[in-house]
């Protein structure tokens, strides 16, 4: 039933449906466990102070910082992995990110989606039917694993600050000469056919770079290079990304795409220890 409530509230408006004022008269006699799931939905918080200053119910532990926009695949694997899901896997990883940034800081659904960068108004965060099938039958065994992963959160002594990486990468793609020096290290193909490595390859490259540091999706990333094109390029390119990240991306790719990727993810590590280090360089 909270989910389907939770649907209701994806604006940043807070809730005034009837039943969350109940559950505010009443919330003190649940369980914490019930709070923890109700609150980011009916963006319950308790006052402190005489003028009233509002915090989320939910304080210490992991921040909303610490959570990619695209759940890690250790946390997905060992804490939300149901046969049922099938082919939501990614819808799961979103909404599973989405919730851990409303119990960490009271945020409505929708502003969560907005602090990690997902777009909920343009239909690409939306859940499959197959997923909001299992969370309408299934919400107390996504609520507890989704406890259960917020729960080792807090355990974690050095966590990543994601926030960080996308606020610096936010503007980010890779430079002509970076990606150059890249390509020049790819070991020759054989045959009289060259693979193409253009700046479209070079945008789907970045993209790639981008999620590996975020731990987000190419679907995300900045795409600065696409938009210097004309309309007609831009087009263009975008029906023929889908086919480049799944080269870029499954597990046996064909020679030049593993090597590809291999470099690629050589200098997203470069990046990760920048970002990491505080260092004043560029990040390029």
């Amino acid at each position: 039933m909270l989910d389907q409530h939770t649907q209701m509230v994806r604006n940043s408006r807070p809730s005034r449906i009837p039943w969350t004022r109940v559950f505010d008269r009443h919330g003190s006699t649940c369980s914490a466990l019930v709070r923890q799931a109700a609150a980011p939905a009916v963006r319950a918080y308790r006052r402190t102070g005489p003028r009233g200053i509002r915090l989320p119910d939910r304080t210490g532990g992991y921040r909303a910082e610490h959570i990619p926009a695209f759940l890690e695949e250790r946390w997905y694997q060992e804490h939300l992995t149901p046969p049922q899901f099938d082919g939501a896997a990614k819808s799961v990883r979103r909404l599973a990110a989405v919730r851990l940034v409303q119990q960490a800081s009271g945020r409505a659904q929708g502003d969560a989606a907005d602090f990690l960068g997902i777009n909920p108004a343009g239909g690409q965060f939306t859940a499959t039917n197959t997923l909001l099938q299992w969370l309408k039958n299934g919400q107390d065994a996504f609520t507890t694993a989704l406890h259960h992963l917020a729960e080792e959160l807090d355990r974690a002594t050095d966590p990543t600050n994601y926030q960080r990486r996308r606020e610096v990468l936010r503007d980010w793609s890779l430079p002509s000469e970076t990606w150059n020096e890249i390509i020049t290290r790819l070991p020759p193909v054989p045959g009289p056919v060259r693979p193409n490595l253009d700046d479209r390859v070079r945008q789907e490259a970045s993209a790639f770079v981008w999620a590996y540091v975020t731990c987000g999706e190419p679907l995300y990333a900045p795409r600065h290079i696409e938009a210097a094109q004309p309309p007609d390029t831009r087009q263009s390119w975008q029906q023929r990304r889908a086919n480049t990240w799944f080269q870029l991306s499954r597990p046996h790719a064909l020679n030049h795409y593993a090597a590809l990727r291999g470099l690629l993810c050589q200098h997203g590590d470069a990046l990760i220890e920048k970002i990491e280090s505080g260092t004043s360089k560029p990040i390029r």
